[in-house]
Formats: C-alpha cells, structure tokens, sequence
C-alpha cells in the first residue's frame, strides 16, 4: 500500500464500518457484530497527518473483503489523500480468488502527485547529497496465478509504469543523466511463484509465504529502458503462545540493466525497514532481514516491537553485513473486523536520528 511518512500523527478514527455484518460490540474486534454470520465487511477510514513534505494534508483509506466459499478471503483495498500544497495520491490494490478457489488475481492501480527526495545510488551517500523534485508517477500492475495443490500459485503479470520527474536542480546529480529522468515510460512482462500456507492473509498466526517474481521489460514490450528485476521474498510466522506472534521476512530485490532510479531496489519507507526515508538508499541489489514480535494488549487492540537490518550494493555478491544499516521501533494495532485487518500505527528509529511515523492499513510483512 502507497504509505504516508508522518511528521506528526494527528488523528486516527473509525469512519464507518458496515456491509451485511452491522454495528455491534464484542470482546474480539471493533464495532463488528460477532454473531453475525455474514461474509462481506466495508471499511473506511478517515485519515489527517502534519508532515515537513506535505503540510496539512487528509484523505481516506479503506476497502472491501468478502469469503470464498472455503473461508478464503478476497479484497479490494485503497486510499486516496490531498495535501495542502497540492498533493495528491490515489491507490488501489486487489486480491481476488475465484469462487472454485482455481485462480488468483491481485496487482495495484496508482497515482501520485508527490514531491520527493533523492541522495544518488550507493549505500554510503551523504545527507548532503540530498535533492527534492516532484514525480508525478502512475502504475498499472496485474497478477494472475492458478492455484496449485492448495498451496502452490504459478503465474504471468504485466507491469506499465510512467513517470515524469520535474522541479530538481539544473546542477545536481538528477540533471546528469540518471535513468528514468527523462525516460518516462517502462512497460514489463514477467513470471511468479507463490508458496500460500497462511492461516489468515491480513493477520498471520502461523504459516508461510513465499514468493519469487522475475520482470522483463524491454523495448520489445514498448518500454523505454531495458531492464530485469529479480524479487525473492520469503516469510514464516511461528504462534508462540496464544495471540503472541513472532513474524520473520528476508526480501532480496536485485536488478540488471539500465535500471530507472524510481524502480532500484531500496530501503526505507512504511513496509522495508521502517525509520529510513523510502529511497534514502537504493542500487541494483538490496537484501533485508526483519523481524517483528506481535502481543496482544486489550481485545480488540495489539502490541509490536520491530527490527531490520538491510543493505544495497551494486551487484548481490557485494552487499556486506557489517555495513548493514539498522532500524527499529513499536506501534500499535487495532483491529476494525473479524477477519484481522488492522489500522497500522508504527513509529520507528534509525541511524538518522530522527523518528518516524507511519500510519496504514494491514501489516507491513
């Protein structure tokens, strides 16, 4: 999910929970009627933050989740918000499975008007190297897998990006040339596998998931650039006792080609070690181990306590522990219906010295 970088959190509400299920109370979720047999929930919720980039800004996140007849849960989930200087982001992600549970659909609609920062590619760039420009990018991605044995998917996606990168200085690192300034437009086709052995996908107990995506793209397809990125992410949740959960991801992302810098491999943001800006440090290789303990604190609302430690290189063979960069934080969980989805509110630290703040929906692995 597109996330926002807080400089303040300022107001976090239920706006409305309905569908078939109703409004109720009970000892597990909020505002859902336990006994309710229904399968359909509509969730939306209103959002205001305070932040450096964006001023006074506020919008709505939500989406809407419905069971297969095998209890397998579908979605549609979005976000759409507006700033006071003029920003605008507009997300929204689907993961369908058939009703005879034989395919699965997922990919993402985007499209975002948003000012941006960029320190250059390499794992050591100063703070100085810092640069602000506005990207105006839009992305279309489709997924379509056919479901294997249960628990295997193998499939085909399609990817076209565009972007148009404006507002930078005429004397810095983005005017010499850098990939994907002036190309705007990569179009890709690729393969993926999927292992899905989740008891819940929202909020996992126990279980696992991994999966391996391999995109092409290439002038053939009508892209600007020739590039292939290579994405391995592998998951476990181990159900410790009770509701206490501890969940570990290892992410590698690696790229070949003449890679556009919106799309390097990277650290940072609401989902891959949390307390970096997204992109502060990106190249053609990155590996990220993170982990995350999940408590219960009262009924409806969880605990977590999170770390990661991650790095980009050049090439994978390059990438060195001991020049890893570290982050970790807390955050809270509320639960807005019973098939686990979450409102996310994490704060996170790193070696920046500054703390930040991340307000979204389901959880970041």
């Amino acid at each position: 999910m597109k996330s926002i970088r807080l400089g303040m959190f300022v107001f976090m509400a239920i706006g409305l929970i309905c569908g078939h299920s109703g409004w109720g109370s009970n000892t597990d979720t909020l505002c859902v009627d336990k006994k309710s047999n229904d399968s359909n929930y509509f969730v939306v919720v209103p959002v205001a933050f305070y932040g450096e980039e964006t001023n006074w800004g506020g919008g709505l996140s939500g989406g809407y989740y419905f069971r297969c007849k095998d209890n397998k849960v579908s979605s549609v989930q979005g976000t759409t918000v507006y700033t006071l200087k003029n920003q605008a982001s507009l997300w929204i992600s689907p993961k369908i499975y058939t009703t005879d549970r034989e395919h699965y659909y997922s990919g993402h609609i985007k499209a975002n008007h948003f000012p941006n920062k960029f320190w250059g590619v390499g794992r050591n760039t100063p703070d100085t190297l810092e640069e602000k420009y506005v990207s105006d990018d839009y992305s279309v991605l489709i997924q379509h897998q056919r479901i294997l044995f249960g628990v295997i998917m193998a499939g085909v996606q399609g990817q076209l990006n565009y972007y148009r990168t404006g507002d930078y200085p005429s004397d810095r690192l983005l005017a010499t040339g850098i990939a994907g300034v002036n190309e705007r437009l990569t179009t890709g086709l690729g393969v993926l596998l999927t292992w899905e052995n989740r008891e819940n996908l929202y909020y996992p107990s126990f279980g696992e998931f991994y999966k391996a995506s391999l995109m092409v793209y290439s002038k053939i397809f009508g892209s600007e650039l020739n590039f292939t990125k290579l994405t391995i992410d592998l998951r476990n949740y181990y159900n410790i006792y009770d509701d206490h959960v501890f969940a570990l991801q290892f992410l590698a992302d690696m790229a070949w080609g003449k890679v556009p810098f919106q799309l390097m491999p990277m650290i940072g943001g609401a989902d891959v070690m949390r307390g970096y800006y997204q992109g502060r440090y990106r190249d053609n290789s990155m590996a990220c181990l993170q982990g995350e303990y999940r408590f219960p604190i009262y009924k409806w609302l969880k605990g977590t306590i999170f770390g990661g430690i991650g790095d980009v290189a050049p090439y994978f063979d390059k990438l060195d522990i001991s020049k890893s960069k570290l982050a970790y934080g807390a955050g809270i969980r509320v639960r807005v219906n019973p098939i686990k989805v979450n409102l996310r509110f994490d704060a996170a630290y790193s070696d920046r010295k500054e703390m930040a703040f991340y307000f979204t929906v389901t959880e970041a692995f």
